[in-house]
């Protein structure tokens, strides 16, 4: 019987190693169990904590799938497993799966196109630098771009290839739900599908001896119709939004929001003129570029529209020299990124293999330069596109590689010992990020904010420390959290730049926060300012213009920056109360709660 079992166990090794289907799920599984088992998961940014506890209903009595950024038919797609267990975060779970999937069939892509050994080693290479972008710092913008570029790429090479239905529509399906999670992605990764695409168009018409006008119409049809299809899907999305007026006024100011928020910001000064003539003045614009446009009577769509018309007029008129992009390039320090090192090494790897493409890496690199520079021009610079980028050029580089030609047969010792360093390297630096940084456990309820402060608050930024950093585990108690839960008679406003980059980091990703837990605080204005949710819940406070309502009998204000509790006095004293004035109602935990009085 012990014979029989070993045997039994050997043959089902084997089918395994012989299965490119199963070898690509076993090592992505390895990576990801071991990510699970060993790394303190988060979210990189505090959009996905607000996106999954509307999902979760925490804002409302029931799970709401309208997620402000991501496609209401996603929000329908993770609905029932809400109703079946409102105790998991399923919109984690959810990105997590679509990563694994679009990593998993991106490396069966690979195992299939490449010998085995160089095949197993590009696998090993994209996870360790790129998976603990996906599963340690999940976000949902980094979430969408892997999906669309990796089932892009796998559905362009299984039409070229003639591959099965079944790969064919998987990896289209991983693509639409890419562009469902965040549809903007898709001109992000398109740039480098069109270098495939023309690569492969190119391949067509040199092979003499096929049809290639058959060929081409099965290459290309299917990709309009999946464009066609990703179109499609983000019009419903915009008409089911649209049908609900409320919602859609909330999409329309969200906007506008955008519009000014993200914009970088050259001072009162540069619009001073027109900014008077819709009435805003200099404390005004203070406010609007800190997340303090809590005022839907002053900050009214009509005028937030407007800034941002003036906002972008002057943009259009201010010339980015070549001398400033290079050097914002230069402080941003790409290759110390993971991402950008994973190219160099794996062009370096394509030109010394003798692989006839390693020339794409020229496109893939230009590519990826002209997008950071767009990103420049536009003065969008954050690490979750740059990330995006280095991840597309990668997977485009990889899609070349193929079976070694046949002058390279003699060499597979040396093909096999390089392929073993590597990856024995990549696997080494890779088991450094299991070593948690263990200074969490000295972490107390007082310096927990000033601890999670000091490496998260630049959520926009890229710093190592993030992977390995712990706010899970061993978390104290958090004062200000008590104070909000145990005085439901209260209402407590939570300033942008004082909570919204670190109070999230509270809750556990994993576990979602009950229906209705934001009934008594929400953010002061935030990506959430007049979504439907939140308008009911300040309404029970008689608190629709926030900035208004800080005067009102049990609101209050948590804000620990003294340049944005005054810039809202001094709103309050030229727009409502000449003798508006705060004092100080408690401190906890590093978190000042303010009271407001007019006289």
């Amino acid at each position: 019987m012990e014979k029989i079992r070993k045997i039994h166990w050997r043959t089902g090794i084997n089918r395994i190693k012989k299965s490119n289907v199963w070898l690509a799920a076993g090592i992505n599984l390895v990576f990801l169990l071991s990510i699970l088992l060993f790394c303190d998961i988060k979210y990189e940014t505090s959009d996905d904590f607000i996106m999954a506890s509307i999902m979760s209903g925490a804002f409302g009595g029931e799970p709401n799938p309208h997620m402000i950024f991501i496609n209401i038919i996603w929000g329908y797609i993770l609905l029932p497993f809400y109703y079946l267990n409102s105790h998991i975060s399923w919109y984690l779970i959810a990105q997590i799966l679509l990563c694994f999937a679009s990593c998993t069939i991106f490396s069966y892509m690979l195992l299939e196109k490449s010998d085995k050994k160089p095949a197993v080693m590009l696998i090993v290479l994209l996870l360790t630098f790129f998976a603990d972008d996906v599963y340690v710092l999940v976000q949902f913008t980094k979430t969408a771009v892997l999906a669309v570029m990796a089932g892009g790429a796998v559905f362009m090479w299984a039409l070229a290839e003639n591959k099965t239905k079944k790969l064919k529509i998987f990896s289209a399906l991983l693509c639409l739900l890419g562009t469902m999670v965040r549809f903007n992605t898709i001109f992000l990764a398109g740039g480098f599908l069109t270098i495939l695409i023309i690569s492969e168009t190119l391949i067509f018409f040199k092979d003499k001896h096929n049809n290639w006008k058959k060929r081409l119409l099965g290459f290309f049809l299917p990709g309009f119709l999946l464009i066609g299809a990703a179109v499609g899907i983000r019009q419903i999305d915009q008409a089911i939004y649209n049908s609900d007026e409320e919602y859609k006024y909330f999409r329309e100011y969200n906007a506008a929001r955008a519009a000014i928020v993200d914009a970088s910001d050259y001072g009162y000064e540069a619009y001073r003129e027109e900014l008077e003539k819709i009435g805003i003045s200099e404390n005004d614009y203070l406010l609007l570029r800190s997340w303090n446009f809590a005022d839907n009577e002053v900050f009214s769509l009509e005028v937030m529209e407007k800034a941002a018309q003036i906002i972008s007029d002057y943009k259009e008129n201010v010339e980015i020299s070549k001398e400033a992009i290079l050097e914002g390039m230069q402080e941003r320090q790409y290759f110390n990124y993971p991402g950008c090192i994973a190219f160099v090494i794996l062009f370096v790897l394509t030109a010394a293999w003798g692989n006839k493409y390693f020339w794409a890496g020229l496109p893939a690199a230009g590519m990826g330069v002209l997008y950071l520079i767009y990103f420049f021009v536009i003065e969008r610079v954050v690490y979750r596109t740059e990330f995006g980028i280095f991840l597309c050029m990668f997977l485009c580089l990889c899609f070349f590689w193929g079976k070694n030609p046949e002058g390279r047969k003699g060499h597979n010792v040396e093909i096999t010992r390089i392929c073993a360093i590597i990856t024995l390297v990549c696997v080494i630096m890779q088991s450094v990020l299991y070593i948690p940084d263990r200074s969490y456990l000295d972490v107390t309820e007082e310096s927990r904010k000033d601890y999670i402060e000091e490496t998260f608050f630049e959520s926009w930024n890229y710093d190592a420390r993030k992977y390995r950093k712990v706010v899970n585990k061993n978390v104290p108690a958090n004062g200000l959290i008590e104070e909000i839960e145990s005085n439901k008679q209260n209402f407590y406003f939570l300033d942008f730049q004082t909570t919204m980059q670190t109070l999230y980091y509270e809750w556990n990703p994993f576990y979602t926060l009950p229906e209705e837990y934001f009934q008594n605080s929400l953010y002061f204005a935030s990506i959430m300012t007049n979504y439907p949710e939140c308008i009911e819940i300040l309404s029970g406070y008689h608190a629709e213009q926030p900035l208004k309502a800080l005067a009102n009998e049990n609101v209050y204000l948590v804000d620990s920056d003294t340049r944005t509790l005054q810039w809202k006095i001094t709103y309050l004293q030229e727009h409502y109360y000449p003798d508006a004035r705060a004092e100080l109602y408690k401190e906890i935990d590093g978190y000042q709660i303010w009271k407001v009085y007019t006289e």
